[in-house]
């Protein structure tokens, strides 16, 4: 049986993502709802169940599930060690090994070009650890083999391969974030592109410098495929297994703006994180919600 692997990080983004999922107005209508709907989820923190299950698509399973419902709360759920320690629970759900693993999270843009609010989808990481020799006691996740390098994905071409008329209709039903959105909410795909990955970050306040060293130590690297993203996770989602990955990121913020985009106010002074949040997570679930198909079909 074919197993594909649907991994958010937080789960305030993969309740956005089923909620776009979930909607008849969004679907594909080739993708029926789960059979198994853990929604809301109920279950001890820790607990190795996923969000959602679909059993029969054209003789696959393919499962959600979110990194921080599976931690266990002695981690800081940003931790990218504690990440790492618990997503071998996802492997041992079933006996089936996955043929697919989906990376699935918000990031920031990895260029001064708005993107606010499109989705970037790739098969590649990069991961830079932000806090080497154990610097941050919280996080202290360290795999020289793997750091500092480009890490490739052994995923089909045809996974990419999708038709302008289902390209279209995700396209209609993409979100505008409320700050800073860009001119054209639209959809990125390039197998080629890269997730680039700042690790053992647990205090926001430091996305700011670590996306600058992460991009620094990419640019280094003499790597000459694109980054398409930055953030903390897909990376790590990426090592848990060889099975063939792919990522889709919804860019929140402009490269080096996430204390004005995703931390920003509107005009009455209120703090709009959740509202970015929100759009970024709720446009992957609608890209999800109609390429699925095809993706399940190439896998």
């Amino acid at each position: 049986m074919t197993r594909i692997l649907l991994i958010a990080n937080k789960n305030w983004e993969v309740e956005p993502i089923l909620n776009a999922i979930l909607n008849a107005q969004i679907r594909d209508p080739q993708l029926p709802l789960p059979d198994t709907l853990n929604y809301p989820w109920n279950f001890a923190p820790g607990t190795a169940q996923p969000r959602a299950i679909w059993s029969s698509l054209s003789k696959a399973t393919v499962e959600l599930w979110c990194v921080q419902d599976i931690m266990d709360l002695k981690w800081n759920s940003s931790s990218s060690q504690g990440k790492h320690e618990d997503l071998p629970k996802i492997l041992k759900y079933s006996q089936d090994q996955p043929s697919l693993v989906i990376a699935l999270g918000t990031a920031s843009s990895p260029t001064a070009d708005n993107i606010n609010g499109c989705v970037v989808m790739g098969s590649n990481v990069f991961i830079h650890n932000y806090h080497p020799n154990g610097s941050n006691p919280q996080s202290q996740w360290d795999d020289p083999a793997h750091f500092d390098k480009l890490v490739t994905s052994s995923v089909k071409d045809n996974a990419f391969a999708f038709q302008n008329s289902t390209l279209q209709s995700a396209q209609k039903s993409l979100l505008r974030p409320f700050l800073h959105p860009s001119e054209k909410i639209t959809l990125l795909i390039n197998k080629n592109y890269v997730a680039v990955g700042s690790v053992n970050i647990t205090n926001y306040a430091e996305y700011s410098l670590a996306d600058s060293a992460a991009m620094e130590a990419f640019k280094k690297a003499g790597i000459s495929v694109p980054a398409g993203s930055v953030e903390t996770t897909h990376g790590v989602i990426r090592l848990m297994c060889d099975a063939p990955f792919m990522f889709m990121s919804g860019i929140t913020d402009r490269f080096q703006h996430f204390d004005d985009d995703v931390d920003g106010k509107d005009s009455d002074g209120n703090v709009k994180t959740t509202a970015q949040n929100y759009t970024a997570a709720f446009n992957i679930g609608v890209v999800l919600s109609i390429v699925l198909p095809t993706i399940v079909q190439s896998a």
